[in-house]
């Protein structure tokens, strides 16, 4: 069906497009580009340095949000299921958002709120398409299995509002020079586990933060295991892996003093958990759209009020 191969191809674009955001920040190419949507008044200014990542940037983001009318015209045009077609709805609202928050961004000179709210809506707009991939997908045969009991669920539904929270807080950490406030110190931050200082307690909030979400991802996955159905397997078995592995990058960000490759690696695997805590959900549930329609909520906590930061 072309509205699932839209939304997967909008779901990578849009993983790819949070990598590139990344590095703006991380090259500290943020205002490379002092204008906004052209660069020094042109619409493709001469790609080097800073404006490389920046005016890239731009230009990707343009790309995800053709891809996302594109789906959300497939999906008015070819489903009638008035909770797809919210979900498509909502994923253009929350890209235009992004678009504007990003304009806000540079013609503002990156406040730290609007900056933050920038990230926590683009990971808003990164669960929405998860879940239209979810629910767009053909039927199969595992569709009929019944869901999982309502405790695994609600797990895997606190995994994935954790997970998003957490990277919220990583975005304040970031855009407020926090990243380092700990020295680097992985574990404790200044010999303490709640050390004193506005910085180092936020950078502590944001480590805290992400063991609990790990925490939550790797139950939920091993829990979707042994009791969930067998079409929850594959994001079951991923959860505790990319928690692990996101746990890992945490302390090597500070090891590297915060090196380029090493925090958007840590920024993109932040994403795929999200992503695919979002998935885990839905999957332990009904497959038919109807449920979601019977109960909106059932997207709505992963997403925790996306565009508020």
């Amino acid at each position: 069906m072309i509205e699932h191969g839209l939304a997967r191809v909008t779901l990578v674009a849009t993983l790819l497009l949070l990598v590139v955001g990344g590095l703006v920040h991380a090259t500290g190419s943020s205002l490379a580009c002092p204008d906004w949507p052209l660069c020094y008044g042109q619409f493709f200014p001469a790609m080097e340095g800073g404006v490389l990542f920046e005016h890239g940037h731009r230009l990707a983001a343009l790309a995800v949000t053709v891809l996302a009318a594109s789906l959300a015209v497939a999906t008015f045009r070819r489903r009638r299921e008035p909770s797809l077609r919210a979900l498509a709805g909502t994923a253009v609202l929350l890209v235009l958002l992004q678009a504007s928050l990003g304009a806000a961004t540079v013609l503002f000179k990156l406040p730290l709120l609007v900056s933050s709210a920038h990230l926590a809506t683009s990971m808003a707009f990164l669960s929405t398409v998860a879940a239209l991939a979810w629910f767009l997908a053909p039927p199969s045969a595992g569709d009929a299995a019944p869901p999982a009991g309502a405790g695994v669920r609600v797990l895997a539904g606190a995994a994935a509002v954790a997970v998003y929270a957490q990277i919220v807080i990583g975005a304040f950490v970031r855009h407020s020079g926090s990243g380092l406030a700990c020295g680097t110190d992985a574990v404790l931050c200044q010999g303490a586990l709640w050390p004193a200082g506005g910085p180092a307690q936020l950078q502590m909030l944001h480590r805290l933060a992400g063991v609990l979400a790990a925490t939550l991802a790797a139950a939920a996955g091993v829990a979707a295991v042994r009791r969930g159905p067998r079409r929850a397997r594959p994001s079951a078995v991923l959860a505790p892996l990319l928690a692990l592995v996101q746990l890992g990058l945490g302390a090597w960000t500070v090891w590297s003093l915060i090196a380029v490759p090493v925090v958007s690696l840590h920024l993109a695997v932040g994403a795929l958990l999200l992503a695919d805590a979002v998935t885990l959900f839905l999957a332990l549930g009904s497959r038919s759209p109807r449920a979601l329609a019977s109960s909106p909520s059932a997207v709505a906590e992963p997403l925790a009020a996306g565009g508020d930061a």
